[in-house]
């Protein structure tokens, strides 16, 4: 039987891809080599503290949510080697004092984001995001890439198709460049920011509120992320 050196590469992944997903992420702790290994990731949990970002129906906002599932995800990525850096930790912003009005409060706090990200000097940044329009029809998780970043670009590609192949098989969205969003566009490292679903959409939220589809969408991107490096 013909093993190619990739196959035997990828055979300890399989293994804790399988392993993790049967067990509760509370519960087990492994440690194994992957793609990731040394990798460092920045992770920005979006929005925080004075800034809730979007509103849903339910109890938790959207700045909660984007947290849950971003500790959740260096969870996955400590445990495969890489290195994680957060933008936040706890449901707080970059802000300080010095600033008085929520714009002030809101250039400082993504101005220090991007100090973070760039100081980090990261392989991959991801933002992770959640979604909210007036019309409560839209639904599905999105990625948005680096304008002209080929690798921003095709790491994008590879989050959207785990992120359909994981949540929604009929999510037919797909991976748009921005450069309007700051901290995608300031960012020095290839950068995909993760719109995770619609806090607008009353049956997207209510998964989005629950911890095991929380846990999915952060394997959805740890998958995608070892796919990339591989």
């Amino acid at each position: 039987m013909n093993i190619r050196k990739r196959d035997i590469i990828f055979i300890p992944i399989i293994i804790l891809a399988v392993s993790l997903y049967f067990f509760n992420e509370r519960d087990i702790v492994l440690e194994t080599s992957t793609p990731l290994m040394d990798k460092i990731i920045v992770l920005d949990a979006g929005h925080g503290g004075f800034d809730p970002g979007a509103i849903g129906n339910l109890s938790k906002k959207e700045d909660e949510i984007n947290l849950e599932i971003t500790l959740k995800l260096r969870r996955l990525i400590e445990q495969g080697g890489g290195i994680a850096v957060l933008t936040r930790d706890i449901d707080q912003g970059l802000d300080t004092e010095e600033s008085k009005t929520y714009r002030q409060r809101k250039n400082e706090d993504l101005r220090n984001r991007r100090i973070l990200i760039n100081g980090s000097e990261p392989d991959i940044f991801i933002s992770v995001h959640l979604n909210s329009f007036p019309q409560s029809k839209y639904y599905g998780a999105q990625t948005f890439y680096k304008k002209g970043s080929e690798e921003s670009k095709l790491l994008a590609k590879g989050l959207q198709k785990e992120l359909r192949r994981m949540l929604d098989k009929n999510n037919e969205r797909v991976p748009q460049p921005r450069d309007s969003i700051y901290l995608i566009r300031e960012a020095e490292s290839p950068s995909v920011l993760v719109e995770c679903g619609f806090l607008s959409n009353p049956n997207e939220e209510k998964l989005l509120n629950n911890e095991e589809y929380q846990q999915k969408i952060a394997w959805a991107i740890y998958i995608g992320l070892i796919k990339h490096f591989e």
